[in-house]
């Protein structure tokens, strides 16, 4: 064969390949692709400016290309619900990512895994474990962690958000482990905090060269343009000392017999017996309690955070709250999560704040295992499906003047009058279809909990002089409020000594 020859079938080689390439992408749903075949350099996570307005254009469905790879992003919820929740059955499957789920080892985790049969299982201990009337056993203790962080935010000005992080990281050990923190010093916590951090990248899309190039994950660890396996071994090596200190400690608990309950002790109680419709394992136990922290701390911050913010923004809100909290609770006992039926405007306050400031304005990401058609597109096998949670919560059409915090939208007048929760609620935040976040009834209660625990004994405002400072919002996998200027004053005398003594009381 002729160099000239050779040369002509590699070119025309190049140019079929193109065309189908081209072609395929004819067929995708459209979407803002600045560069021709890659599409675009990096995943613009903390632009949800450009989400909603990506979203006005592209009202139900888009494509961003991250490298070449396909990303269908869902702007409605009609669109999610046609594809997440009636197509479940191709849908969800989650995108396997060198670095997350070869390197660091998320491919079996709880949240992560594609098998099926697996998922099913880790559900059904959810089921078992942390079922509404089982979270029940927790409330006590939720509700004595938010008051510890309401003194604190009374009596140490300016550390709320490191209040708010104790306490919710105190909740989900607790109810993971047994697992009591004593200060905010402790030393695993802070491993975990730091931890958060890194496990937020993972999920991200084309975050790494070898998600884009999955052949470099044969590099050896020591050569130059290695490094990303050097993190990795340090990154799996963290996880796994993370889910097994905390599982091997209630397991020495319960030889000694001092356990504390907990999801772990639960289901580790039972697993001798197994006369159940499902078999588990130890490791199946360790994997799903290590999922408690992952999936629930930083977005339970994040929502408490976001009530600091819309009490400033909003203070009527706060008002109305704090009438309804007088008449039903009074002054002379603090309110509790069993208060919740008759509440109904502060549980209404819950499910506002998932709205207005969702704590994960994408949820987790969903792939596809076969190609679908939808509305003309093909969505082909093998892309990322991302919901944009944060474009759904600003659609006008569903929630007027989306941008104001307004907790009656999500309440209900009955026929004598009455002003009721649903108890069936659009949480959008929480995912879809069958990955729809299996901790619902545990977030919500800790959210309510502190709702109501600041609300009846603090005001919340801006300190003079920064009533005109904006508030800023960042976003890495979880949306967070900037830090900012707040003020909390004891909102009537008596409610720090109550505070106080029922911290006291339950030490």
């Amino acid at each position: 064969m002729s160099l000239t020859t050779f040369v002509e079938i590699c070119v025309l080689s190049a140019l079929v390949a193109l065309y189908f390439v081209l072609r395929s992408q004819r067929l995708l749903p459209p979407g803002p692709n600045p560069i021709p075949l890659l599409g675009r350099i990096k995943f613009p996570v903390s632009r949800l400016d450009k989400f909603q307005l990506w979203a006005q254009k592209y009202p139900d469905i888009m494509t961003l290309r991250i490298w070449g790879q396909n990303v269908i992003v869902l702007n409605s919820v009609q669109a999610a619900n046609d594809i997440l929740e009636k197509r479940a059955a191709s849908t969800s499957i989650r995108p396997q990512r060198v670095m997350a789920h070869e390197l660091v080892g998320y491919k079996n985790s709880t949240s992560q895994t594609n098998d099926m049969l697996q998922h099913k299982l880790f559900r059904r201990l959810f089921a078992t474990a942390l079922s509404q009337r089982a979270s029940q056993n927790f409330w006590e203790m939720e509700e004595l962690e938010m008051r510890k962080a309401a003194l604190h935010m009374l009596t140490v000005p300016g550390d709320s958000t490191n209040a708010l992080k104790r306490a919710m990281s105190a909740i989900v050990f607790y109810v993971g482990y047994g697992y009591n923190i004593k200060n905010d010093g402790d030393a695993f916590i802070t491993k975990i905090a730091d931890y958060m951090k890194v496990y937020q990248r993972l999920l991200r899309p084309a975050e790494f060269l070898v998600d884009i190039l999955p052949s470099l994950r044969h590099i050896p660890e020591g050569l130059p343009g290695a490094g990303f396996k050097r993190s990795a071994r340090q990154w799996k090596a963290t996880k796994e000392h993370i889910h097994e200190e905390p599982f091997q400690r209630v397991k020495r608990d319960m030889e000694h017999g001092n356990a504390l309950p907990s999801f772990t002790q639960h289901l580790l109680d039972r697993l001798p017996d197994q006369k159940v419709s499902f078999k588990y394992t130890e490791e199946h136990i360790k994997l799903a309690a290590g999922s408690i922290y992952t999936g629930g701390n930083d977005n339970n911050t994040s929502c408490v955070q976001s009530l600091l913010v819309a009490m400033i923004l909003f203070p009527h809100v706060q008002s109305k709250a704090q009438a309804e909290l007088d008449q039903i609770v009074g002054r002379d006992r603090l309110p509790c999560i069993d208060d919740l039926n008759d509440l109904p405007y502060c549980g209404a306050i819950v499910q506002e704040l998932l709205r207005w400031q969702p704590p994960t304005p994408f949820a987790l990401p969903h792939a596809l295992d076969q190609d679908e058609e939808y509305h003309g597109y093909v969505l082909p096998k093998g892309a990322t499906i991302l919901a944009n949670v944060w474009a759904m919560t600003r659609d006008a059409t569903i929630y007027p003047s989306p941008e104001e915090f307004i907790p009656e939208r999500h309440l209900s007048i009955q026929e004598d009058g009455s002003i009721r929760l649903p108890a069936t609620r659009l949480a959008l935040a929480f995912g879809f279809g069958r990955r729809v976040c299996p901790g619902t009834n545990l977030a919500e209660a800790v959210v309510f909990a502190g709702v109501i625990t600041i609300l009846w004994s603090c005001t919340v405002s801006r300190p003079p002089g920064t009533e005109n400072d904006p508030i800023e919002y960042e976003t890495y996998g979880v949306h967070w409020p900037k830090d900012f200027p707040i003020s909390f004053k004891e909102r009537f005398p008596g409610s720090l000594d109550l505070l106080s003594k029922a911290i006291d009381a339950n030490e």
